[in-house]
């Protein structure tokens, strides 16, 4: 019988490859899905990483996961000068670091909220200002500065 099923070729029971999402698009502004600042910078690897995280802990943002092997770090959430709760996550790949905001919002099932930048690029108030602090964060690390989505939506 189990024979006769895969020489019917099941569908059920055959492999196919995952689809591959194509890279996301980069551009130098900001579009309204955007959630993620990309840097091109001078330094690379683990100098980079560590330079961004000191700025970051200048900041006043603790540190709540740092991986010197992945290069990746994550700030606890905190209310920096103006802006709403927030916490900031990077991740460095040579001459290149990611930045994203979010914002923890108490629930169990979903405890992370990723903050579309551009969405409050325009506003004031406590969102206008997350956007600004995570801007003045990318100013202050440098390099060129594009933007992009880190899912699709």
């Amino acid at each position: 019988m189990l024979a006769g099923l895969l020489l019917l070729g099941v569908p059920a029971l055959a492999q196919t490859p995952e689809p591959r999402t194509p890279p996301a698009e980069l551009r130098a502004q900001p579009d309204k899905d955007d959630d993620t600042i990309v840097l091109t910078l001078p330094d690379e690897g683990r100098a980079l990483w560590q330079r961004a995280g000191q700025l970051l802990a200048r900041r006043g943002y603790p540190i709540r996961y740092a991986s010197p092997e992945l290069l990746t770090l994550t700030t606890e959430a905190i209310v920096p000068r103006e802006a709403n709760t927030m916490g900031l996550v990077l991740a460095v790949q040579g001459h290149e670091l990611r930045l994203q905001a979010y914002t923890p919002n108490g629930s169990t099932t979903f405890p992370t909220v990723w903050f579309l930048m551009s969405n409050q690029s325009k506003g004031s108030g406590r969102d206008g200002h997350k956007w600004q602090e995570l801007e003045e964060v990318a100013r202050l690390l440098g390099g060129t500065r594009q933007y992009t989505r880190s899912i699709n939506y």
